[in-house]
């Protein structure tokens, strides 16, 4: 009976931060440098005791340096700590990790996570050649640019490099090719039958009283020829301008399609999860436009910026003979981002 009263009061007591730094450690896996030159990796026990001595020494520093990676559901417990002395700080940190964490702020980070990436990806990879792009989309890519083509141009775009061509090059390639014919199949069957759905569901009952009217042992012939089979080739004609067009569509469908995560076959996660990526211009445009949607930028401060607006225009007119006098508008923005950083908290790091 004393076993389980003792039991009973070590869960009562049971500190949820336990749970929250074997989330850290485990989950998110965070990371610990050791101070020592050729020393081994940190063990999974002594993270999680390094963790806990950060907590127990400061909450604050605990949430400053490991905040980004809870889970949003881990700053409750925070909210509740009672800590001694001024907590200003720290529950105005816990404010800052709520926008952080907030499916608004996830989103628009993700967003320009994997903008910085497809950026880097452009010049250091071939993802986003055109080639690549018709892999992944080649039903879309024959609609607005395929079936514009010459066969010279087909040809040259189908071209292999003979002079750094190997074996397994040649077998990548033919790979690529089979499964590209697959993924175009597919995509046509997936067109064909949504086109079907739209034609029934719009179709009035006549077919379905002509079907009751039928006699016992009617059958309906199958249509044994496959629809998904490409029509001999046509080359469309359309103007340069028009042909230029439609590749700048296709080129943006698929730069959305994989902002959106829609590239089924690329792991997103390294790219979601890596803060490399952090567009630290655009957080902090984030940033400002958060203090001027704001609720505390009252009336005043509008009068006040509108104030500085005519100062700052006053002196465009006193320099504007000086070649090396600063824009007036660019001076004025320089003003706000300072008071941004006096008067408001920037969440991102």
């Amino acid at each position: 009976m004393e076993s389980v009263t003792n039991i009973q009061k070590e869960v009562e007591f049971f500190d949820p931060i336990h749970d929250i730094i074997d989330y850290l450690v485990r989950c998110v896996q965070i990371s610990f440098k050791n101070s020592r030159i050729n020393e081994g990796e940190v063990r999974t026990a002594e993270k999680i005791n390094m963790a806990f001595q950060l907590y127990q020494k400061s909450p604050l520093d605990f949430l400053l340096q490991f905040g980004k990676y809870l889970a949003p559901q881990h700053l409750k417990y925070f909210e509740e700590l009672h800590l001694p002395g001024d907590s200003t700080r720290f529950q105005e940190y816990i404010l800052e990790l709520k926008v952080y964490h907030s499916e608004e702020s996830k989103h628009k980070r993700v967003r320009n996570r994997r903008y910085k990436a497809l950026q880097k990806m452009q010049s250091e990879s071939d993802y986003f050649s055109e080639k690549q792009m018709m892999y992944r989309n080649p039903l879309l890519y024959e609609q607005l640019i395929g079936q514009y083509l010459s066969d010279d141009e087909i040809r040259e775009r189908d071209g292999i490099d003979t002079e750094n061509i190997t074996f397994l090059n040649m077998i990548l390639e033919t790979v690529d090719r089979n499964q590209m014919r697959e993924t175009k199949n597919v995509q046509m069957l997936e067109e064909d039958n949504e086109e079907q759905s739209e034609s029934a569901h719009n179709c009035d009952n006549s077919a379905e009283i002509f079907k009751s009217k039928k006699s016992w042992g009617d059958f309906d012939t199958p249509d044994i020829k496959p629809n998904y089979l490409p029509e001999p080739r046509k080359q469309a004609l359309i103007s340069a301008p028009e042909r230029n067009l439609l590749r700048q569509e296709f080129i943006q469908e698929m730069y959305n399609s994989f902002l959106e995560g829609n590239d089924v076959d690329f792991d997103y996660s390294n790219i979601d999860n890596d803060e490399q990526y952090d567009d630290l211009q655009q957080e902090a445009q984030d940033a400002e436009d958060r203090y001027f949607d704001s609720e505390t930028n009252e009336v005043e401060n509008l009068e006040e910026h509108m104030k500085l607006i005519e100062e700052y225009g006053r002196q465009d007119s006193k320099n504007s003979n000086e070649t090396n006098s600063e824009d007036p508008l660019d001076v004025f923005m320089s003003h706000i981002s300072n008071k941004l950083r006096g008067n408001s908290y920037i969440m991102f790091c």
